[in-house]
């Protein structure tokens, strides 16, 4: 498939997602930047999900939806989306959560002025179920404090990231059947290799807390496993090296 140069995929996994999905939706219908792709693929919903974004196709031809025949997980999902993504940039999205309107222009414009970046995400404000907006966030926007907390989730909200796949050997972009957060970091820990890594310093995501996400969560104790053994392999395999103090607060926190 050809490339095409100025296109965001932006790839959206949907399981039983209905009460706000069309909110989603809109927020990403109303973007700025509009040459764009948007792949959501329905995770064997058993809510209306699945008609929901049918419908919003009929009427957006910018949306294609797809379905799976029973549920596979976030790391499946990506990597069908990957599959038909034709865009230079790929951008993330939950369903739950909302877009700043500039988001997708702004990250892309940052990419193309800063065209040794392989990724930038963005500051993102917690919102409540009513849209009632709780915090915003404080990331980290340089590349060296991001690249040393990847693995303890503290410096990058995933979803909020979009990738110059330009950047990239082909096959890099590839989802293992891995928990959140870290079926996202396993792959982000390769951009290092290719390229810098930023966070924009404006709040253009809209994150819902109070809802329940991405399945049952990792106990605290294997979560603090996850990490560890996530920081010895990529040692080995992607040649990542931060600092091991930048993990003593999470080992601290999880005894």
């Amino acid at each position: 498939m050809k490339i095409k140069e100025y296109v965001v995929s932006i790839i959206l996994p949907v399981h039983n997602a209905s009460k706000f999905l069309p909110e989603c939706l809109e927020s990403l219908k109303n973007q700025s930047y509009q040459d764009i792709q948007i792949i959501a693929i329905d995770d064997f919903s058993t809510d209306n999900s699945l008609s929901i974004l049918k419908k919003f196709g009929r009427e957006y031809k910018k949306l294609e939806v797809y379905h799976n025949k029973k549920r596979y997980g976030l790391a499946i999902c990506y990597n069908r989306a990957l599959k038909v993504a034709k865009g230079r940039f790929i951008a993330f999205m939950n369903p739950n959560d909302i877009n700043a309107v500039n988001r997708l222009k702004r990250q892309v414009n940052f990419l193309l002025k800063n065209p040794k970046t392989v990724a930038v995400g963005t500051q993102y404000t917690s919102i409540d179920e009513s849209c009632r907006k709780l915090e915003r966030s404080n990331l980290p926007q340089v590349h060296e404090e991001i690249y040393e907390n990847v693995i303890q989730a503290s410096s990058l909200l995933p979803e909020t990231v979009m990738v110059n796949r330009e950047r990239l050997p082909k096959d890099l972009l590839y989802f293992k059947a891995t928990k959140y957060p870290f079926v996202f970091t396993e792959v982000f820990l390769k951009f290092f290799q290719y390229g810098s890594v930023a966070n924009i310093v404006h709040s253009l995501y809209y994150h819902r807390e109070g809802i329940k996400r991405h399945g049952r969560k990792l106990s605290k104790r294997n979560h603090i496993a996850s990490m560890l053994k996530l920081w010895f392999t990529s040692k080995s395999y992607n040649d990542y090296r931060p600092s091991f103090k930048t993990f003593i607060p999470q080992l601290v926190k999880g005894i």
